[in-house]
């Protein structure tokens, strides 16, 4: 296969790393006849290697780490959880080789525009919104990346789709050439840093999005947040605001979206009304959408229609249950404090009872402060990172050392009173009592009903 990311053709390729995104990456090498030798820690129990298991143009290492570099190697595609300074992939690199991420992989097969969508948090819902309007506008669309269907599996079929594609620091960190058509960065505050070196590693991961942009091409931006203003670009600036007028873009005027164009006149987009989701988060992802749309030529008349019907996601501030009076939200999916504290703007002061805690990724949580002391009535802590959070809190509102998600519910259950809300937003990683952030949104959940029960 000839490939764009080196002076030699590729006929054998190291994929590290065989979960859902190596896999598609083995699947699309092998289409275009390119031996495949994966390689992945887990062991043959753990992993589903499905019809490449038979075939012959495959060769695993499974259960194992190798240090020292496979004979004839033309280049290695990286699974987004591989951490880029594993000894394998140094070596790679020492020895010349292109280290790719699967996304990279899979561009130059993708026969239509590509979105990119990145930022620290709202990424899915972004992305799901945007697939949702262009569908909505008559386009081919396949919403992929980081939202759970791989870019690489998804790139061969007709031409003239539109893929929208979510994508997380761990997949831009390794993206040389990829050159989305639109691209959104939503927002930007320290997340991953138990992965990544420091918060501007992080940040510059994130910025890798626009490298290969130029001035055809569209980057939408959030105009509210600094460090996304402070991110330079080759492509048209097209900024979004709930907080005041933008040259190009979209903005907040009452409770319409105006749509700014220095070549034409200004359009109104939607109106906050118009949104099925609750939360400032959720209008500032819409505003992303619609700008990221645009981006393709969609007709804004069908916005608010393709907003309105839009559901949102599982686990990102979904409203569970009215219960006596009082309503429940799993917000399993924010896992980062920034997260957390732009899911709180939304709730009236003093109301929100709030379930925090599990594995911080790195993150501070005086981050939460604020919004805290504005909107939260109690704490309740679980998991491992609970008397960290304490510490940083503990001064702005009430904590609770729960522990387990079984006490913090009966705790909230027994204190919250009608018009008020119980939120499990818990700004960490789930890993230390769950599997994944959705089991625990699941476990929240199972708990809340049964309250009653």
């Amino acid at each position: 296969m000839k490939a764009p990311w080196g002076d030699r053709d590729w006929n054998r390729v190291l994929v590290y790393g065989l979960g859902a995104s190596g896999l598609a990456a083995t699947r699309l090498l092998r289409s275009r006849g390119v031996e495949v030798l994966g390689v992945d820690t887990r062991s043959a129990t753990e992993l589903d290697l499905g019809d490449l298991t038979h075939d012959v143009g495959v060769e695993v290492l499974l259960g194992t780490d190798p240090e020292v570099l496979p004979a004839n190697i033309d280049g290695v595609v990286m699974s987004p959880g591989v951490s880029l300074d594993q000894p394998l992939v140094l070596a790679a690199r020492a020895a010349g080789l292109p280290v790719i991420a699967e996304v990279e992989l899979a561009y130059p097969f993708a026969d239509g525009h590509v979105i990119g969508i990145t930022g620290s948090n709202g990424k899915s819902t972004t992305t799901l919104m945007t697939g949702e309007i262009l569908a909505a506008a008559g386009f081919g669309v396949e919403v992929c990346g980081n939202i759970g269907v791989p870019l690489s599996d998804v790139v061969e079929g007709p031409p003239g789709r539109i893929f929208v594609t979510e994508l997380s620091s761990f997949q831009l960190e390794s993206v040389d050439t990829f050159h989305p058509r639109a691209a959104a960065l939503l927002n930007l505050s320290a997340d991953h840093l138990d992965r990544h070196q420091d918060a501007d590693s992080y940040f510059a991961a994130k910025e890798r999005l626009f490298a290969s942009q130029d001035s055809s091409d569209v980057a939408v931006m959030n105009a509210d947040d600094p460090r996304v203003e402070k991110v330079d670009v080759e492509a048209r600036r097209r900024e979004f605001s709930r907080q005041g007028p933008v040259d190009d873009g979209c903005y907040l005027d009452g409770d319409i979206v105006i749509e700014v164009d220095p070549a034409g006149e200004d359009r109104p987009l939607f109106c906050c009304q118009d949104l099925s989701l609750p939360g400032v988060h959720n209008l500032e992802n819409a505003m992303a959408a619609a700008l990221l749309s645009r981006a393709i030529g969609a007709d804004p008349t069908v916005f608010p229609q393709a907003l309105s019907r839009f559901r949102g996601l599982p686990h990102r501030l979904q409203q569970i249950i009215d219960r006596q009076g009082v309503v429940w939200y799993d917000d399993s999916k924010a896992t980062n404090f920034a997260a957390t504290s732009k899911s709180l703007v939304g709730f009236a002061n003093g109301s929100v009872h709030l379930i925090l805690g599990g594995r911080n990724k790195g993150g501070d949580p005086r981050e939460l402060e604020v919004e805290v002391s504005r909107k939260v009535a109690r704490v309740y802590l679980i998991g491992e990172a609970a008397e960290e959070i304490e510490a940083a809190l503990e001064r702005v509102a009430p904590c609770e050392m729960s522990g387990t998600m079984e006490a913090a519910v009966m705790s909230a259950a027994n204190r919250a009173r009608a018009g008020e809300t119980v939120v499990l937003s818990p700004s960490c990683a789930s890993f230390d009592q769950y599997r994944s952030f959705a089991a625990r949104g699941d476990h929240f959940q199972a708990l809340v009903r049964s309250l009653d029960g």
